[in-house]
């Protein structure tokens, strides 16, 4: 898959939120049940890039995927762990576009300091685990019944992936540009 991986930019936001629009619509891959609107998405994108990155895949000019971290949890202990996720368009599904993406953020993850990422899965999801393990990722557990979404629950499972090893100095470094 030829293309280009990028930062993304507040102008992204419209491209991001029609690629995310499927899944919250018709899956339970993800728990919103509206999608966000452009805006809505541009400033994710923007409170994602304080401390994270936020990466487009763009391919012939156009963003066909993306992938981001963030916060695991908000107690300052936690400031070494981020959670980590993947999308791509739909239509681009194996082609290699997600396990670029997440090489990338991985990479800069760690360069950054990063100790350990997770990964939530809604299950089943075959393809989303198959791409977590590929990439490194190990299986820790599974919250049953913790998502209710179309008329049903639905568990997710967790994956971790260790960036760095030893002790943190100071803090995380800013995203890499």
């Amino acid at each position: 898959m030829t293309g280009r991986i990028r930062l993304a930019r507040p102008e992204d936001g419209a491209a991001v939120a029609a690629i995310y629009a499927p899944y919250v619509l018709e899956t339970a891959i993800s728990f919103e049940n509206e999608p966000p609107t452009p805006v809505e998405m541009s400033e994710r994108i923007v409170a994602t890039l304080a401390t994270c990155p936020f990466l487009v895949f763009e391919m012939d000019g156009d963003v066909v995927g993306y992938a981001y971290a963030g916060s695991h949890r908000a107690r300052s202990a936690y400031r070494w762990s981020v959670d980590v996720t993947v999308y791509a368009a739909p239509h681009l599904h194996r082609r290699g576009v997600g396990r670029a993406l997440y090489v990338e953020l991985l990479d800069q993850l760690t360069r950054q300091g990063f100790h350990t990422a997770f990964a939530g899965i809604a299950l089943p999801n075959d393809k989303s685990i198959g791409l977590h393990e590929a990439v490194g990722f190990r299986h820790l557990g599974t919250y049953r019944e913790v998502g209710f979404k179309f008329g049903k629950w639905h568990d997710v499972g967790w994956w971790s992936r260790r960036l760095n090893d030893g002790l943190p100095s100071g803090n995380p470094l800013p995203p890499l540009g």
